[in-house]
């Protein structure tokens, strides 16, 4: 039972005040000599503490039961998200191997070398320079470098146009393909690359 809210917190907060009746009653009970009303406080005091740590105790304890039975949830749909995520990327490991081929290849055919296709990939999996920089083992200012020259040689204008150049059609709803739209190695040229800016070959 949740005793911090509705009838569990009804429930906690009657039985403390009887205990707290009940433990009073009984001290000035069983004293002998008739207690001065300092004394018959002083004992309240001790009896109220005693009460309140108990009720403390219980709603701590409640509290941790509820939070245990929420992490034991959560648990349980990280599990499910985990393990859907997994066979979907097992369904799809042939594609991905195919794509991540393609991409490969159009950076060659752009002319990039084997460390500018390395940031290119790592850039298209949204990593920031700072960490791509960490990645590589390299300074971020040689990252930067190697991302410029990509974008340059590509011909696309910076980090957003050249996302847009590979995934743009993956977005898309399946349909006819039009031979006018195939570019490079497979990939339609989107036009939100030429609307985010080209550059212009000096």
């Amino acid at each position: 039972m949740d005793w911090t809210r509705g009838r569990g917190r009804q429930i906690l907060v009657a039985g403390a005040v009887s205990a707290f009746a009940l433990l009073l009653g009984l001290e000035v009970v069983k004293e002998e000599e008739e207690l001065t009303v300092a004394e018959v406080l002083t004992e309240a005091v001790s009896i109220a503490l005693l009460v309140g740590c108990s009720a403390c105790v219980a709603l701590l304890s409640s509290r941790l039961r509820e939070q245990e039975a929420g992490n034991l949830d959560l648990r349980d749909k990280v599990a499910r998200i985990r393990e859907s995520n997994a066979q979907w990327r097992a369904d799809l490991a042939d594609h991905f191997q195919e794509l991540g081929a393609a991409i490969q290849r159009q950076f060659a055919a752009w002319g990039c070398t084997q460390a500018e296709q390395e940031v290119g990939l790592l850039l298209l999996k949204g990593f920031s320079h700072k960490e791509i920089a960490r990645i590589r083992g390299a300074s971020e200012a040689t990252i930067r470098q190697q991302a410029t020259s990509v974008y340059h040689k590509a011909e696309l204008s910076g980090r957003a146009a050249l996302s847009a150049y590979f995934l743009e059609e993956l977005l898309m709803p399946p349909g006819p393909t039009s031979p006018s739209s195939a570019h490079g190695d497979g990939f339609a040229h989107p036009e939100i690359s030429e609307a985010a800016g080209r550059t212009t070959p000096g």
